[in-house]
């Protein structure tokens, strides 16, 4: 069966980290033939440092984040510091419809890789740019990763207790990366679209902490209305209680759960035998229950905690609650209805083995993602795209590899050696 892109789309992929490589890796699941470019010296830094472990165990092919963003691409290696390099990496420009970068602003255009230059190479490319905070303005020049993004953004700005000492949290590790990586392969699309109808590409710059500040529209829009400084809410509702995260029985087991209206708060009451705090006026309707929900939230922490989560989770479902359990990563796992779609994909990897990957999310029966192919390893595919691609013979590649222009393995590692 045919996938959306069916091979006839090509993808140069020379970005690092989680942003671009999970533009690139969707549009593998799509069916485009995507190549990673990386570099003996600067590989992905998401493969982690050589120091992890000793060589021969090749610690930078056991990172489940890169092995988890990179699926089903190509990987060959090119020295970008070397005029052969970037010769090749033009070439290949020539024969692909995308170039997803995520460098620092600046960078590209100092390797003599800017728009510019590689749109006179090939006119119908599409080149996206992912900086951290745009290629101009004041901050142009500032490094960034998920959570400093996530921070500028103002997300960080809401995370912590409500009732804390003023501490924020990050919510992840790098939430802005994802989230500007599912709007750079919209970007993506739309320029494919538009393409189809001037026969001509076009670059798309994606400032990452731009495509995060959605999260806080409703605090933005307040702040402009009253005036107020949004503060941390917490688990807390700007307008509904209880909402939460409550303790049970056992072991460091939780649940989450919400009412949004009076009959549900009614139905929760119920379930739990507390029928006579349905009846006390400081909880009678959903104004009250916010006033008092310190208080609220001591009655229910304390008849939770006498139950264990799957017990909760059935009550309150039956009732018309929302609620969910609090799940660890195995429980995700384990979750028999995420088991029964078949969400999880086993995918063999050399160097790993075989482990269970996060499947393609949307389903689309006649053109369907593919989401069950390894990531490279580094420098896999160097002989494979250079000679069908590049016409270039066993001879020429060899060469290359003994100036250090491509390689397979870590260049600190043949240093050594």
């Amino acid at each position: 069966m045919k996938t959306i892109f069916d091979g006839k789309l090509r993808v140069l992929d020379i970005s690092m980290g989680w942003a671009g490589p999970l533009a690139g890796q969707m549009f593998a699941e799509m069916g485009a033939e995507v190549i990673k470019v990386e570099d003996t010296h600067h590989f992905d830094w998401w493969r982690g440092s050589l120091s992890m472990a000793a060589p021969e165990m090749q610690p930078i092919e056991r990172s489940a984040v890169f092995n988890t963003a990179n699926r089903g691409k190509r990987g060959v290696t090119l020295d970008l510091a070397s005029a052969r390099g970037i010769e090749i990496l033009k070439r290949l420009v020539n024969l692909c419809d995308i170039l997803v970068e995520n460098f620092s602003a600046g960078v590209i255009d100092r390797l003599g890789l800017g728009y510019h230059s590689l749109s006179a190479i090939n006119p119908r490319l599409i080149m996206i740019s992912m900086p951290s905070f745009g290629s101009d303005g004041p901050e142009c020049n500032m490094r960034g990763y998920g959570n400093t993004v996530e921070a500028m953004a103002g997300v960080t700005g809401l995370t912590g207790y409500h009732d804390g000492d003023g501490q924020h949290y990050t919510l992840s590790n790098a939430l802005g990366d994802p989230v500007g990586g599912l709007h750079g392969v919209f970007a993506l699309m739309v320029a494919m679209r538009e393409r189809e109808r001037t026969g001509r590409g076009q670059l798309i710059e994606l400032a990452q902490v731009e495509s995060l500040i959605p999260f806080v529209a409703g605090e933005i829009l307040d702040y402009q209305f009253t005036g107020r400084l949004p503060a941390a809410r917490g688990n807390r509702h700007r307008e509904h209680a209880p909402h939460g995260i409550y303790r049970c029985a056992g072991d460091d087991t939780w649940i989450a759960l919400a009412c949004e209206t009076d009959d549900q708060w009614r139905s929760l009451a119920g379930a739990l035998g507390l029928e006579r705090i349905a009846a006390d006026r400081r909880f009678a309707g959903a104004s009250a229950r916010k006033a008092n929900e310190d208080a609220l939230d001591a009655e229910l922490s304390r008849a939770i905690a006498q139950l264990n989560a799957d017990d909760c989770v059935a009550r309150f479902r039956d009732a018309g609650v929302l609620v969910a359990p609090v799940n660890s990563a195995p429980a995700v796992i384990a979750d028999p209805q995420l088991q029964s779609r078949e969400y999880f994909v086993a995918i063999d990897r050399a160097v790993v083995g075989t482990h269970l990957y996060p499947g393609a999310v949307a389903r689309i029966p006649d053109t369907p993602l593919r989401a069950d192919a390894p990531a490279p390893l580094l420098g896999e595919h160097n002989r494979q795209v250079f000679a069908e691609l590049l016409g270039m013979t066993d001879d020429e590649i060899a060469e290359l590899e003994r100036i250090g222009v491509i390689g397979s393995s870590p260049r600190q590692y043949r240093a050594a050696s």
